[in-house]
């Protein structure tokens, strides 16, 4: 049996763990690349070279600089502002969560800014006695840091994997904000979208209890104005860096210096970072290049690329059939499985498929990374989704918001990339 044979059962059985949810992604995903290294697809150097790339390291690194930040007190000052918008009503509030989220989110794990505003906004819930309430805000919460996420190299492991494959493939990667005219065009078709109407329809729909709020009041640390100057001097500084890359420093090692310095400093506590690290994150993104890598070089991307032109015929070399076709395809595959390593598989296939058309292979890249996290219409399609589901929210309820707030992202998506990237 050939090594492209031997990936696309391994990578089928994954796909079929995803989907059935009986194990944690982080061990599918290991489990996949453990398999490929010992059939033979991936020598064991190249496999675990991946957990000291540079995404795993981008990632790690921002994860301790953004907590630095909230320690300080700086974003619990952000979130009074909010409190402040909270007066002009629920819709006003709602929409201004859902853009601060996803602009918050380009440079922190998105899944990290929902644990970090849910207990504010059910606080604000309780104390504004029902003016504002959870199920009406932490879907456009989860919502604006999905579409958020997908801004930056820094926003969430998605960009950082198409990446990957995009250097894989020895084609040019992105820069630190190339995704970002395109999340952004949707987060501004999305947010306008529920001011609009979005916003009544969910009142409509979400006919269930607001969930009890318990508990005090959240007041959040005390603003540290020394921490907070250097934790934003630093986190600057790393922005900086990363766009203008001086001396050629690579975007992890800016990062977890950044980190360290911060660390130094004792601006944020080690120890305790170590112990709330995103491990499993940080293994799910690792293994995730690892059997993208596995996938390029077995060349079970060519037959997959060949399945493709029997199936599509010529239309399938067509730049704005690529991207409808590879945004759609990871829409639909996240609702059910892991939308890192859907990414990865997606990308592999994607890329080399432009390449030999010669399309662009980057708008076909930013295609899969925006497809696979607008995955919206179902509890499982996310972890960022699954978090808010402790408002009340149902399937039908998700199928319903979270459905059509996806297919409009779709939809802005590819107009977007076909507009910016003359397809």
């Amino acid at each position: 049996m050939n090594h492209a044979t031997i990936t696309l059962i391994i990578i089928g059985i994954m796909c079929v763990m995803y989907i059935v949810d009986r194990f944690p992604v982080a061990l599918v995903t290991l489990l996949g690349m453990l398999a490929m290294i010992y059939c033979g697809v991936l020598p064991f150097q190249v496999a675990f070279s991946n957990f000291g790339s540079t995404p795993v390291l981008l990632t790690a690194g921002m994860v301790i600089i953004i907590d630095s930040i909230i320690d300080s007190g700086v974003i619990v000052r952000f979130e009074h502002v909010l409190q402040k918008l909270s007066r002009g009503g629920e819709k006003l509030f709602g929409t201004a969560v859902l853009v601060s989220a996803g602009i918050i989110s380009m440079f922190t794990n998105n899944s990290a800014l929902v644990v970090m505003f849910m207990p504010f906004i059910a606080s604000l819930s309780r104390s504004t006695k029902g003016k504002i309430t959870k199920k009406h805000i932490y879907l456009p919460l989860a919502v604006g840091g999905l579409i958020g996420g997908t801004g930056t190299l820094a926003g969430s492991t998605a960009p950082l994997l198409a990446n990957e494959v995009l250097e894989i493939t020895g084609q040019k990667r992105f820069e630190f904000f190339t995704t970002a005219p395109i999340a952004l065009s949707v987060l501004f078709v999305v947010a306008v979208c529920y001011y609009l109407f979005l916003y009544d329809l969910s009142v409509k729909w979400f006919d269930f209890d607001e969930v009890e709020t318990t508990g005090k009041i959240i007041e959040g640390p005390d603003l540290n104005m020394k921490n907070a100057v250097i934790s934003l001097c630093v986190f600057a500084v790393a922005v900086v860096c990363f766009i203008l890359r001086p001396f050629g420093w690579d975007l992890g090692l800016v990062a977890i210096t950044g980190a360290a310095i911060l660390v130094l400093l004792k601006c944020v506590d080690g120890k305790k970072e170590m112990q709330h690290m995103m491990w499993s994150a940080l293994l799910t993104l690792g293994s995730a290049l690892a059997v993208a890598d596995g996938f390029v070089r077995s060349g079970a991307g060519d037959v997959v690329i060949a399945w493709l032109m029997r199936v599509f015929g010529d239309v399938v070399t067509n730049g704005k059939f690529m991207v409808a076709l590879f945004l759609l395809a990871g829409w639909l595959l996240s609702m059910f499985m892991s939308n890192g390593s859907l990414v990865s598989m997606l990308a592999s296939v994607g890329v080399p498929l432009a390449v030999s058309y010669g399309v662009n292979p980057t708008p076909v890249a930013i295609a899969c990374v925006m497809g696979a996290n607008l995955a919206m219409a179902t509890p499982v399609a996310t972890t960022t989704i699954t978090m808010v589901q402790v408002a009340g929210y149902r399937f039908k309820d998700y199928f319903r918001f979270g459905g059509l707030v996806g297919a409009i992202g779709v939809a802005t998506a590819w107009v977007s990339i076909v507009l910016i990237y003359g397809l």
